[in-house]
């Protein structure tokens, strides 16, 4: 969590719209583009990624989740 918990990092809320930044910048305006020699990236590669984060976001809270329910158990143990 980047606000609370003791491993916040409240860095990382500005870290990440910064580098999207400079993607965009590089990829979107001409002169950048013309300079770095890229090219657009279509939107659907920035879309793709999306449900697969959403599929590992909750796969690791269901596995917190039952390390949490079980604490003898086996996951207990390999974490």
């Amino acid at each position: 969590n980047p606000l609370w918990e003791p491993t916040r990092n409240p860095r990382l809320l500005f870290a990440i719209p910064f580098t999207l930044g400079i993607v965009f910048l590089f990829c979107y305006i001409g002169w950048f583009s013309r300079v770095f020699g890229t090219s657009n990236i279509p939107v659907a590669f920035f879309v793709i990624p999306i449900p697969l984060t959403i599929i590992i976001v909750v796969h690791d809270e269901i596995r917190k989740l039952a390390v949490r329910t079980y604490l003898n158990g086996l996951l207990v143990r390999i974490a």
